[in-house]
C-alpha cells in the first residue's frame, strides 16, 4: 500500500523581539502592575498580611516579569542556535568531502536535532533555490539569527566560498573554532556556577538574622517599652529611655526593604554569573523577594 507524502508549508523561523512585540508586552505589564498596586492599597486595611511595601513590589514585578519572559525567550532562542552552530558546519564539513559544493552541501544538511537553528536552515535553502544570491542568504541568515557568533561563522563562510580553494579545510577550521569557543563558555559557566550558590547563602544568612532580630530582640524592645509606660521612673534617668521612641514596625519596614535591595542587586549578579547575562537573573530576584516576603510576613 502506497503511502503519499505531504509537502508541508516551510516552518518560519523564529524571528528576534519586535518592536510591536515589546510595545504590546508593555501595555499588558502596565496594565497588571497598575491593577495589582491599587488592589494591595485597597486590600491593606482590611488584611495584615498584605502591606503597602509587599503590594508596591509585586505591582512592579508584574510589570517586570511578562517582559522578563519574552527577553528569557530570546535568550535561549539565540542560545539554542550558538549551540547548534558546530553540528551544522560539521555536516558541511561531511558533505563537501563526499563531494559536494558549498550550496549543495547547505542544501543537503539534515533538518533534524538542529533545534532554533533548524527553521533558519530551512529559511535559507528555501532563499537559495528560489534563486537568491548566495552572499544575500547569508547575511539573511545572520540578520534572523541574530547572535553575534552566527554573525561571525557567515562571514567566515562567505570568505571561503568567495576565495575558493580547499573549500573542506577552510570549512574544518572555521568549525573547530566555534567548538573550541562554545567549549570555552561552558568552562566559564562550569567555573562561576558556584558562586551563584555563594549568593544565595549569603542572602538566606541575612533573612535568618532578620527574622531573628524581628522576632526576638525587637520584641523585648517593646516589652521595654511597655514597662516604661506602667512605671512611674523618670526617662530620663533610666538607662532605656532611648528606646521610647523607638517604633518596632518601622525596624521591621527597614529590615524588609533591605532584604529587597539585596535581592535585587543578588539577584542580577547570580544572573550575569550564572549565565552571562542579566536578564537571567529576574528569576533570581522574583525568588529572593518571596523568600523575603515569607520570611517577613509569616515567620
Amino acid at each position: 500500500m502506497s503511502t503519499k507524502t505531504l509537502q508541508k508549508t516551510p516552518e518560519m523561523p523564529k524571528l528576534p523581539i519586535t518592536k510591536s512585540e515589546k510595545f504590546r508586552i508593555s501595555i499588558i505589564s502596565a496594565v497588571a502592575s497598575t491593577f495589582v498596586i491599587s488592589s494591595s492599597f485597597y486590600l491593606s486595611g482590611s488584611i495584615q498580611l498584605i502591606t503597602r511595601d509587599v503590594g508596591i513590589i509585586f505591582g512592579i514585578l508584574a510589570g517586570v516579569i511578562p517582559l522578563t519572559l519574552l527577553q528569557l525567550k530570546e535568550v535561549q532562542r539565540r542560545e539554542s542556535i550558538d549551540r547548534h552552530l558546530p553540528l551544522f558546519l560539521l555536516s558541511l564539513v561531511s558533505s563537501i568531502q563526499s563531494g559536494s559544493n558549498l550550496i549543495q552541501a547547505i542544501q543537503m544538511v539534515p533538518e533534524r536535532n538542529m533545534g532554533n537553528l533548524n527553521p533558519l536552515l530551512k529559511n535559507m535553502k528555501a532563499n537559495i533555490s528560489w534563486g537568491m544570491p548566495i552572499s544575500e542568504a547569508f547575511d539573511n541568515f545572520a540578520k534572523r539569527a541574530g547572535t553575534r557568533m552566527a554573525k561571525r561563522v557567515i562571514v567566515l563562510l562567505e570568505i571561503a566560498y568567495k576565495n575558493g580553494g580547499n573549500i573542506s579545510e577552510n570549512l574544518e577550521t572555521i568549525q573547530k573554532h566555534v567548538t573550541e569557543l562554545r567549549n570555552l563558555e561552558k568552562e566559564r559557566k562550569s567555573a562561576l556556577q558556584p558562586y551563584t550558590y555563594t549568593i544565595y547563602i549569603a542572602y538566606a544568612v541575612f533573612i535568618a538574622i532578620s527574622v531573628i532580630l524581628s522576632s526576638q530582640f525587637f520584641t523585648q524592645i517593646d516589652s521595654v517599652k511597655q514597662l516604661l509606660v506602667t512605671t512611674d521612673i523618670p526617662k530620663s534617668s533610666n538607662v532605656f529611655s532611648a528606646l521610647a521612641g523607638v517604633e518596632i514596625k518601622e525596624l521591621d519596614a527597614i529590615l524588609f526593604n533591605m532584604a529587597v535591595i539585596e535581592s535585587v542587586f543578588g539577584g542580577l549578579a547570580a544572573g550575569k554569573i550564572g549565565t552571562g547575562s542579566y536578564v537571567s537573573g529576574i528569576k533570581h530576584i522574583i525568588i529572593m523577594i518571596i523568600i523575603a516576603v515569607i520570611a517577613f510576613n509569616v515567620l
